[in-house]
């Protein structure tokens, strides 16, 4: 009798687990009004896309950017900030297939990529590289149109590092779970100490804060969580 009451109450657990994950999904990305205006943005994009298409004649491979912005919503909704940069990547790879060689859009999706995950920054600009290569080869474009737009990617990072530095949250973006972890380190408790969670779970749960509010090391982000409640 009991395995069976069971059974019925493992179903109601994981939905209501599924309810909580997006409920902290939305809270997140509504205490970051950047994060969501972007996610706004691109969903009226795709709209728009759309709406283009249908009323005019214009060949401009809507469908593809379209999916893009798709990608980037749905990544940005459950990645935040690093789902904003794995998307922008993705999407500037794919559209460096279809844009003339003049149109530097693409790299600028590269470096906005990086500044979002700076974890991106050695490869990222490899394998950017790559796509390239196999674009320009396959439209049978030659190799100055090629250093054209190899010296234009340089000259952006240099611009962007010149004038832009990463922009890092200012205030922290936290889930509830995440508070509790972070007030029983601030109490002095070691991560293994914490009984509300395994500490496999409170290992990956400080692992995403620290890379949604990017912080290099948890004593960095216990120290500015520290601040902010002093000044609370």
């Amino acid at each position: 009798m009991e395995k069976a009451e069971n059974k019925e109450e493992k179903p109601i657990r994981q939905k209501f687990s599924l309810i909580k994950y997006f409920k902290q999904r939305i809270e997140l990305l509504k205490n970051d009004k950047s994060l969501l205006e972007l996610f706004f943005c691109h969903i009226i994009l795709i709209i728009l896309h759309y709406a283009e298409y249908r009323t005019s004649d214009i060949e401009y491979f809507w469908y593809l950017r379209a999916s893009g912005c798709a990608l980037i919503s749905v990544l940005i909704f459950f990645f935040g900030r690093k789902g904003l940069a794995y998307g922008l990547f993705i999407f500037g790879c794919s559209l460096v297939y279809v844009n003339m060689f003049y149109n530097y859009a693409t790299i600028f999706f590269m470096y906005i990529a990086i500044g979002a995950n700076p974890k991106l920054k050695k490869a990222t600009p490899f394998i950017y590289l790559v796509n390239v290569i196999v674009s320009f080869s396959m439209k049978h474009l030659n190799i100055i149109a090629f250093c054209i737009h190899i010296v234009y990617t340089i000259m952006f990072g240099i611009k962007l590092n010149y004038i832009y530095a990463v922009n890092k949250p200012s205030k922290l973006n936290l889930t509830d779970d995440e508070i509790r972890i972070l007030k029983e380190l601030q109490a002095g408790k070691m991560q293994k100490e914490i009984e509300f969670f395994s500490p496999q779970t409170v290992t990956a749960k400080l692992k995403s804060a620290r890379e949604r509010n990017m912080c290099e090391t948890t004593q960095a982000l216990l120290a500015k969580f520290e601040l902010e409640n002093q000044s609370e």
